[in-house]
């Protein structure tokens, strides 16, 4: 069998082996959790005999990735290993139950994150912190990159009441949208700064350098979700994953999803002009058709339809010198300008939660301007990197 070759990163795979000789694990993990060679970890730790794997817990897409976002139908068993599942959606608030931990001396966990507040895995790690702190049981990490950067840092910190994990686990804990940080170092910031008191060990990449993107790492890159399709693609869902609620299309369904900002009644040449005029850096809009899918009601996660759309297209020129994140908040305040009777940013219900902060809808809704936001979030930012220092795990 041909091996991926090493790059200039290597994940802590033997590290892991050694960690759990002998004991008796359980496995949060997906289709994302790869060894350095490329395989599925999970197919690694039982066919190799790392450990003794009593059960799965399942997480959106399923443990091997082959559900579409927000199902909640999982097996109860692992179709290839027999293994049972732990079907995390049929649990309170998604959380991982602590009965279920405490039969188990630690829970492994490893997803690729994307860098962005709203991706679910990570706040499912948080989860699992605070129940194997209830359960008296360690969680073992095995740490991977942050794709888009661990030294850029962009948005707001959350504030009550959206600083909880709330429904869908969309919502944020305490770092910003783009927070420039690795699931390692997320899960050490929120059992201190929490007082969760679980017991983590962290096993650390070698080579990873916090200006790495994650082309540079050697790494394969798994997509975590259907709309995750590339190692660009996080940085679109930083710049337009706000608006997943909204009543428009965000190219969903396309071959480049989150890279779209459009509608069929929008005028795309217009939006587009509109968008130039602004000079951000990194970034520039072209006109642009497409097919993609848009709901027909205003419930998330309702029945869509392939629509044919007019809009902006995203084409990165400089991705060191562009600011996603910023990039978001004009868009929205372009399109609120441009079409403010054909865009609705709380079409769907996680509107708010998604966002962590009712200030961008309530100023849409009265239709001021979000620009005061970004000297506002740019501020937060610099305070949030003198928040997680202690934290920071890699240089």
């Amino acid at each position: 069998m041909k091996k991926w070759k090493n790059g200039a990163v290597t994940l802590a795979t033997d590290e892991l082996r050694e960690k759990i000789r002998g004991k008796k694990i359980a496995l949060m993990m997906n289709s994302t959790a790869i060894d350095n060679e490329g395989r599925l970890l999970i197919d690694v730790i039982i066919e190799e005999k790392w450990a003794d794997v009593e059960f799965f817990f399942g997480m959106e897409h399923g443990v091997r990735g082959d559900l579409y976002a927000g199902d909640g139908k999982l097996s109860d068993t692992d179709a290839k290993t027999g293994i049972k599942i732990v079907n995390l959606y049929d649990y309170f608030e998604l959380r991982p139950p602590v009965e279920w931990v405490e039969k188990v001396d630690a829970v492994v966990f490893s997803a690729q994150d994307v860098g962005v507040r709203h991706w679910t895995y990570t706040p499912w790690l948080m989860t699992l912190l605070e129940s194997c702190a209830k359960a008296d049981r360690e969680v073992i990490i095995l740490d991977r990159p942050n794709p888009i950067r661990g030294d850029i840092v962009e948005g707001e910190i959350p504030k009550e009441p959206f600083n909880k994990i709330l429904k869908g686990l969309v919502s944020g804990v305490d770092y910003p949208l783009r927070h420039g940080m690795t699931i390692g170092e997320l899960a050490l910031m929120y059992n201190d700064m929490r007082n969760v008191g679980a017991k983590i060990t962290v096993l650390k990449m070698r080579g990873w350098r916090r200006d790495m993107w994650y082309d540079e790492t050697g790494l394969v890159w798994v997509p975590g979700s259907p709309n995750m399709p590339d190692t660009d693609t996080p940085l679109f869902f930083a710049a337009t994953g706000l608006m997943q609620a909204a009543s428009f299309s965000l190219g969903i369904g396309t071959t480049t999803p989150f890279e779209f900002v459009g509608a069929p009644d929008f005028d795309g040449d217009l939006l587009t002009k509109e968008l130039n005029a602004l000079d951000l850096p990194g970034i520039y809009f072209i006109q642009k058709y497409y097919m993609a899918m848009t709901y027909l009601n205003p419930t998330e996660g309702a029945e869509r339809k392939l629509t044919l759309c007019n809009g902006a297209f995203m084409v990165i020129n400089d991705r060191d010198a562009w600011r996603p994140v910023e990039t978001q908040l004009y868009i929205m305040d372009t399109l609120n300008r441009l079409f403010p009777d054909k865009v609705n940013f709380e079409h769907h219900g996680l509107a708010r939660i998604r966002m962590c902060t009712d200030k961008i809808c309530d100023t849409l809704k009265e239709h001021k301007s979000l620009l005061p936001i970004i000297e506002e979030w740019r501020e937060s930012a610099e305070e949030f990197k003198k928040q997680r220092a202690p934290y920071l795990l890699y240089k």
